[in-house]
């Protein structure tokens, strides 16, 4: 480190720390396969190379300077920057990334790391290897750790600039602001469901409080010293800072403080409780002096209603809320030592819910639970949550206690459209159990097929915080059979999580990825099954390129050119296959990437009913779907799907899906391989709902032609056997046969037209059209429900989708 400073800024620190008796000596070490920490929390990202600093308090992890080291697709370059921390007597890590100097300078070279001993603990130090706009300058950061220490501290020495500012990466649930502890500043930045909240504090700050950007990486800015000394022309700065993870911002202010902690106990709480909250109504302590009003928010506990809080000695005013639960308003009586509080609540309104299938087996659902007659829908948690996410529960084994608000509900049991959905209405009074029993009867007769959910994502993808818990609960109560694990610049899994929801007889998967590079929308694809190297940079995964056909080819090729479904996802296909540069000009595209790609995402499948005469050419290039059906004309063989790329939890799989062919319909007997078989040859139908095979019947054909098959006719003449089938929720109105790109009119089916032609019950079509086939061609049959919708099965935004099922082309030649 230097000894002489240009311009010397120093941040000191907060408060002081309360030591056990006989705390754990702090340590350091790097991760290997043979010393791997034990974090808790949604947003875990260490790997093997990088550096655990711990104590008896908290953890955390440093990012290895190395090239390439990004946490996930967003959060890049993090050498040297704090990936994981939280406290170890509540892991709840969400932390995406604390980057020192606000990432403007890179570090990238290992062998600049220097560790050792300080007084007291432990010390990690990296020099820069680049700064990251190619101007001068470097930078050092130093991270210590003592035993005891509540906070690591962070010493940043910066070269060449004149602004002190760190960066952080705490996504969409978090809130970002500033207070005044003590006189001294906070700056914090917290996500209360997920009870995390971290602060960062500081001395030396003059009169001005620490500031907060609101871009995607929120930069906070430290006021300068009043101790500036502008006499030496070295042009350094440096501040010290310290980093405390807390539950909530109560918590952070006590600890800061050196309050003891408080272990408070909810009694009395029923079932699966989401979040039960505390509030602090007023207090005597001044504990909550420096906090206005809009920052004094619910402290939300664990499901299991106990937690630890710290808060200085005096008298406290606290509401206890527990969904269900009448609000308890109390007392808590705080002295200087930790002490245990026990707060009870009275009895619960509650749900118990039972799922079970037609044999009588307990069966995944999903429960969406409406408020009707002046109830208001119940909010069990976010939308990234799981178990509970908004007004659903996810019930992988089928049964459930839940509590609930008093009043009536319309709730609508599903499992997704090959079983009919229930609708009851309950009515749960207040202080008492409901008790509530649905069988699903499974009405839709897939045989040969299974349903497939190929592209979505959840928190590791780094574009969104929703836990990969509840994306495959979401999956299994959705009755998705094959769903491949495809998260961003990432090799990933769902096995343990299938695992420790008892699901693995129920959804099939495999290991995968999305490689997303630029230009987008055209440069992302996925990929699956891949080889998952589990703590490995990327999972063992590819790198992107700015080249589509670079980026592709190398995925294509990865695991010794192994055999994988490469799909290109929701790409625009005018600018794929023609018009590299979107000036209007055909120049050949990036057509090169075609003899790479397995299947291609051509949602949105309503848009095959768009009437290619009535559409502006703007609108025309940008219909994916009848693009698709162009390039299949131009001899491009490549199959259709459609997948969700659901990011939230809220209905976020399901409303779109693929059915695959497969030899057995048990997902604990899907086999992988023919998955990738069944994909890349196109035995495929693509729905928002109803299922429906089609077959090519003709009398020199030894069997009727399936979807994906190539036939010869020597006349042209055939039947198409189409038949459609319907959960009680969804209809199909209207069907329509496309050879090529034409529609043919005289075998379009409406039921207002051709009512003969259409049923109600779970069959809705049954026909059998005639076909005349000039020359070689391909057949495509697509179905919509016209003027109806998905309906509330799948919420308010997604069940506004028409039902819509659309299948892969027979190929036919004369």
């Amino acid at each position: 480190m230097p000894t002489s400073f240009g311009k010397f800024v120093l941040l000191g620190c907060l408060g002081c720390c309360t030591l056990t008796a006989v705390a754990p000596a702090a340590d350091l070490f790097q991760i290997d396969p043979t010393n791997r920490p034990a974090i808790g929390g949604k947003e875990i990202d260490w790997i093997d190379g990088d550096f655990v600093i711990r104590n008896d308090k908290i953890i955390a992890v440093i990012a290895n300077p190395v090239e390439g080291r990004d946490a996930n697709m967003t959060v890049r370059d993090a050498g040297a920057g704090l990936i994981d921390l939280t406290r170890r007597d509540g892991m709840s890590d969400q932390l995406s990334a604390f980057y020192p100097a606000a990432s403007r300078f890179l570090f990238e070279d290992a062998s600049a790391v220097e560790t050792g001993d300080v007084d007291g603990g432990v010390f990690w130090h990296c020099t820069s290897s680049s700064v990251r706009d190619g101007s001068g300058g470097n930078a050092t950061v130093r991270y210590e750790l003592r035993d005891g220490d509540d906070f690591v501290t962070v010493t940043t020495t910066l070269r060449g600039e004149d602004t002190a500012a760190d960066g952080v990466r705490a996504d969409r649930t978090f809130q970002f602001g500033t207070l005044s502890v003590d006189d001294q500043n906070l700056a914090f930045f917290r996500d209360e469901f997920f009870r995390q909240c971290y602060g960062i504090t500081g001395q030396g700050l003059g009169n001005g409080m620490m500031q907060w950007d609101k871009e995607r990486m929120r930069r906070v800015t430290y006021p300068p010293a009043a101790g500036e000394d502008p006499g030496n022309d070295d042009n350094t700065i440096r501040w010290t800072v310290r980093l405390y993870p807390a539950a909530n911002l109560v918590d952070l202010v006590g600890i800061v403080r050196g309050s003891a902690p408080q272990t408070i106990q909810l009694d009395g709480l029923v079932g699966d409780q989401p979040r039960p909250t505390l509030t602090i109504l007023s207090a005597d302590a001044d504990q909550l002096a420096s906090l206005t009003p809009e920052l004094q928010t619910k402290i939300h506990f664990p499901e299991n209603g106990n937690t630890s809080l710290h808060l200085s000695p005096g008298k406290y005013q606290v509401r206890a809320e527990a969904i269900g639960h009448q609000a308890v308003i109390t007392e808590l009586t705080v002295g200087p030592s930790a002490a245990d509080h026990t707060i009870e609540f009275s009895a619960a309104t509650s749900i118990v819910a039972s799922t079970r299938d037609s044999d009588g087996n307990p069966s995944p659902a999903k429960w969406t639970f409406y408020g009707i007659d002046g109830t208001a829908n119940p909010t069990f948690g976010p939308d990234s949550a799981d178990g509970s996410v908004e007004n659903c529960v996810y019930t992988v084994d089928g049964n459930f206690t839940r509590s609930i608000p008093a009043g009536r509900y319309e709730c609508i049991i599903s499992r997704g459209p090959e079983f009919d959905a229930e609708i009851q209405t309950i009515q749960v009074a207040d202080g008492q159990q409901t008790t509530v029993d649905v069988t699903l009867n499974r009405v839709i007769n897939t045989d040969g097929w299974v349903s497939a959910e190929l592209h979505s994502h959840s928190t590791p993808s780094g574009d969104n915080t929703s836990s990969q818990r509840g994306r495959v609960e979401n999956l299994v109560c959705e009755h998705i059979e094959f769903g491949p694990c495809t998260e961003h610049q990432r090799i990933e899994s769902y096995e343990d999580f299938l695992g420790e929801l008892g699901a693995m007889d129920l959804m099939a998967t495999c290991s995968g990825m999305e490689l997303t590079g630029g230009p987008l929308p055209l440069n992302h694809q996925n990929a699956f099954p891949l080889k998952w190297t589990p703590h490995a940079q990327s999972g063992g995964g590819p790198r992107t390129d700015t080249n589509p056909i670079t980026q592709i080819q190398r995925l294509a090729m990865w695991d010794d050119e192994s055999d994988k479904v490469i799909q290109i996802n929701h790409p625009n296909l005018n600018q794929m296959a023609r018009d590299k540069d979107k000036d209007g000009t055909e120049d050949g595209g990036f057509a090169s990437m075609f003899q790479f790609a397995d299947v291609i995402e051509v949602h949105p499948p309503e848009a095959i009913f768009d009437d290619p005469e009535e559409i502006t050419p703007d609108d025309l290039r940008d219909n994916r779907i009848l693009q698709w059906m162009r390039l299949i004309s131009e001899g491009q063989r490549i199959p259709g799907v459609v997948n969700t790329d659901a990011h939230y939890n809220h209905h976020g799989s399901g409303w779109l899906r693929n059915w695959v062919a497969s030899s057995t319909d048990d997902p604990a007997q899907i086999d992988i391989d023919e998955m990738t078989a069944n994909l890349e040859a196109g035995r495929a139908i693509m729905s928002t709902g109803p299922f429906m095979t089609v077959q090519l019947h003709a009398k020199e054909l030894d069997r009727p032609a399936q979807i994906g098959d190539e036939v010869t006719l020597s006349d042209g003449n055939a039947e198409l056997a189409v038949q459609i089938q319907c959960p009680n929720w969804l209809d199909v109105t209207r069907v329509e046969v496309f050879v090529g790109t034409r529609r043919v009119d005289e075998l379009t089916r409406r039921r207002q037209t051709d009512p003969d032609a259409f049923a109600d019950g779970v069959i809705k079509f049954d026909q059998r059209l005639p076909l005349s086939i000039d020359g070689d061609t391909f057949i495509v049959v697509a179905a919509i429900g016209e003027q109806r919708e998905l309906g509330r099965v799948y919420g308010d935004n997604f069940g506004k989708q028409p039902p819509v099922v659309i299948s892969n082309p027979i190929y036919v030649r004369r």
